[in-house]
């Protein structure tokens, strides 16, 4: 095997536990004083989720823009998004206002949990003037299929009584009208994309809700009240829009901020990585720069990593141009082990079997320096 000269390290963000900067940093320091030599490229990476609109921070021709909204559980908070300046394009990131990173474990319930935040992001931005929207829609905390946003945005939500009723979760079930904004027509004017790492569907055990809404603190009891309350606003939406994009790819994501976005926004969905990928040339950046060895990572290597996570896409781009890609993870799912990710040469678990997932996240660090000195030695000089 050749030994690597130049390595590319493009990693996306470890949940509740490090950044793509920070694993970049970290492997780059690794790599370093095994071979001193070795030529190294960071791009800190994302697919939607959390860091999207960081890729672009050290890029010129990016503005960003500081906003005052509402984070997840109705606390005021200073957040941003940028605009190309070029493309009069805004990019939004919803795991920004309203992330899952944001609040802590023991306050984490989508019952409470609102996109009110995302919106209001999205209101500055048509204020600002831009004629396209990108909306970043990975990492949410939110499982209120966008009436939160929605509500931001000005659409009123009535009852069988005619009430106005606010975007809030517990409200869903008493919904049978919306009604559009006053600023229906700028939302028809501009250009909207809703981007992310996942395909999932708005309903059904493969849905939004059986999918994530574990992770974002629901119980059993909770999760077949969210499922209910998502199928019963997604045959509402119905009267207000001529398409039911309910099953459609991208639907489910971010609490079924997707399927909203698509029903009332006219948003067209991709994948992040693809999206994110595109604006950097990645593509052509790799096949100039004729790598060696490509590092990635992600916090969990799992069955989703397959559903348009960057580890997929990288894999795909190492097999076209032959370069070797090692994947670290938190932690891999045994199966993917054996039956290894298209393109990927290694799928390395940092963690130890015997650490629990506090541990194993508080040793982030330590883990993967020592899973980068242990691996990647044969590759380098």
């Amino acid at each position: 095997m050749n030994k690597a000269q130049k390595v590319l390290i493009i990693p996306d963000s470890f949940k509740d536990s490090i950044s793509s900067i920070e694993f970049c940093a970290i492997a780059k320091d690794a790599i370093l004083k095994i071979s001193p030599q070795t030529h190294i490229q960071t791009i800190p990476m994302a697919d939607g989720g959390e860091g999207s609109i960081d890729v672009f921070r050290h890029i010129n021709g990016y503005d960003y823009q500081t906003v005052r909204v509402k984070n997840p559980l109705g606390k005021n908070i200073t957040t941003e998004y940028c605009i190309q300046k070029n493309t009069d394009t805004a990019m939004i990131e919803m795991a920004k206002a309203s992330g899952l990173q944001m609040i802590s474990k023991n306050q984490r319930n989508p019952m409470k949990t609102s996109s009110f935040g995302t919106g209001q992001l999205i209101l500055d931005a048509i204020n600002s003037g831009v004629k396209k929207i990108i909306l970043f829609i990975g990492g949410s905390a939110t499982n209120d299929i966008g009436v939160g946003m929605l509500d931001a945005l000005g659409f009123k939500f009535y009852n069988y009584e005619d009430e106005i009723f606010s975007g809030q979760v517990n409200n869903i079930p008493k919904i049978v009208r919306i009604e559009r904004p006053r600023i229906v027509k700028r939302l028809q004017e501009i250009s909207f994309v809703v981007a992310c790492d996942v395909s999932t569907r708005l309903l059904g055990t493969n849905g939004a809700t059986y999918t994530y809404g574990k992770q974002k603190g629901a119980n059993e009891e909770q999760l077949k009240k969210l499922e209910n309350y998502l199928r019963h606003f997604s045959q509402v939406a119905k009267k207000t829009s001529p398409t039911d994009y309910s099953n459609s790819e991208g639907s489910g994501a971010a609490g079924g901020v997707g399927f909203s976005s698509m029903t009332f926004l006219n948003a067209k969905y991709q994948s992040g990585f693809e999206l994110i990928s595109e604006l950097l040339d990645l593509e052509n950046h790799i096949k100039l720069n004729s790598y060696d060895l490509i590092i990635t990572g992600e916090g969990r290597i799992d069955g989703q990593t397959r559903k348009g996570k960057i580890l997929m896409h990288l894999g795909n781009m190492g097999k076209e141009t032959s370069i070797p890609v090692i994947a670290f993870g938190g932690t891999v799912d045994d199966n993917l082990k054996e039956l290894r990710l298209k393109g990927i040469t290694e799928l390395v678990q940092i963690s130890s079997p015997n650490e629990s997932i506090e541990e194993a996240i508080r040793k982030t660090e330590f883990n993967l320096k020592k899973a980068i000195r242990n691996k990647i030695q044969k590759y380098l000089n």
